[in-house]
């Protein structure tokens, strides 16, 4: 089977390209294209996911916490005159800024990719594969929102399902918002998008994660991005009253707190989670000792916590990690945690196996009966 291989110039970050060249009369086409993506840093071990797809047929891809980003094949009916067949001919530029996407088509489709980065920006380049099982999913998850409101400081783009929400919802996220701010010491935040999606499936589809569990129905995109279910769908999923703003308070804390730190920091699960809950919401319990293993005087290590796959450990207990360094060591160095990435040692003065034995004996002197 023969095997193409185009070169596209991208122009930023990973999608915003444009073709420049052919090979004999083969002809690449925006439906070609379109799939679903496993991505990876290294060739065959992807961890995330991209989807390219048609919207008024137009070729658009997103990546994990990126924006939609439209992919421009073609330019005036042609390719432009720049044409590369082969990683080797890529031009040897020092300093080269570009960012180059090597294609492999074979029977008519996109089967993979990769992504070559400017080793000034990134260390890696990113390969990705065709994902079959998946491709048809590859479809446009914004076109049911239809609706949108513009308020102060937020954006939020809603389909008719839940457009008796939005008027409230708003007004709490507004009334909410500078105390909120002032909380984490800062004077203003670019507007904040949330996206709301009618159905669970499209929900999942539009952050990248079809099949998740029915649990996810929330996420912060970026910092500046807030994607989540419908909370009427919601309350069909679950039988049960959702406190909608409350939901997007957690995530919007989740957005003040990406705010705060590098890009690509990976902060505790504990202290991620915790945070949103004591801020925003949801307590799980309303003690910690309602839990069975608590009960049973089987306390978690703080790594446990952390590693634990099911992720319940870290909602379970977050907020009253929280909580505890909260009102034992003060707001302050709670904020100087978010600086630190939850360095103990250096920001409090303790090891995490002290922390951890503070934290139990307060819990037992706050909340054991």
């Amino acid at each position: 089977m023969k095997t193409t291989m185009l070169i596209l110039v991208v122009s930023t970050l990973l999608c915003n390209f444009s073709v420049f060249g052919q090979e004999g009369d083969a002809k690449v086409t925006a439906e070609q294209m379109v799939g679903y993506y496993d991505v990876g840093v290294k060739p065959n071990r992807p961890f995330f996911r991209s989807r390219w797809y048609l919207k008024e047929d137009k070729l658009f891809c997103i990546y994990d916490s990126d924006r939609d980003r439209e992919v421009t094949l073609y330019e005036n009916g042609k390719l432009g005159s720049t044409i590369f067949f082969d990683e080797a001919d890529l031009p040897q530029i020092e300093g080269d800024s570009n960012y180059y996407l090597i294609i492999n088509m074979e029977a008519g489709k996109m089967r993979s990719f990769k992504v070559k980065r400017p080793r000034s920006d990134w260390p890696t380049d990113l390969y990705g594969y065709r994902n079959e099982e998946l491709d048809s999913l590859a479809i446009d998850t914004e076109e049911s929102l239809t609706n949108h409101k513009r308020t102060d400081h937020f954006s939020i783009y809603y389909s008719a399902k839940d457009k008796g929400l939005i008027p409230n919802l708003s007004q709490v996220l507004e009334d909410r918002y500078a105390n909120i701010l002032a909380d984490f010491k800062l004077d203003t935040l670019p507007v904040t998008t949330i996206r709301i999606y009618p159905e669970l499936g499209t929900y999942h589809n539009a952050v990248l994660t079809p099949g998740a569990p029915s649990w996810q129905m929330g996420r912060v995109w970026d910092a500046n991005e807030i994607r989540m279910l419908s909370p009427v769908a919601a309350q069909e999923l679950n039988n049960e009253t959702m406190k909608t703003s409350e939901i997007v308070l957690h995530e919007f804390i989740h957005s003040i707190h990406l705010n705060l730190v590098n890009d690509g920091t990976r902060v505790p699960g504990w202290f991620w989670e915790g945070l949103a809950i004591y801020k925003g919401c949801c307590q799980w319990t309303s003690s910690p000792f309602d839990l069975d293993y608590m009960q049973a005087g089987k306390y978690p290590s703080l790594n446990k916590i952390t590693t634990d796959r099911t992720s319940e450990l870290k909602y379970d207990l977050g907020f009253y990690l929280i909580e505890y360094i909260d009102t034992q060591f003060g707001w302050k160095k709670l904020l100087e945690l978010i600086e630190t990435n939850v360095d103990l040692k250096n920001t409090l003065g303790i090891s995490p196996k002290q922390f951890e034995k503070g934290f139990y004996s307060y819990l037992e002197k706050q909340y054991q009966p």
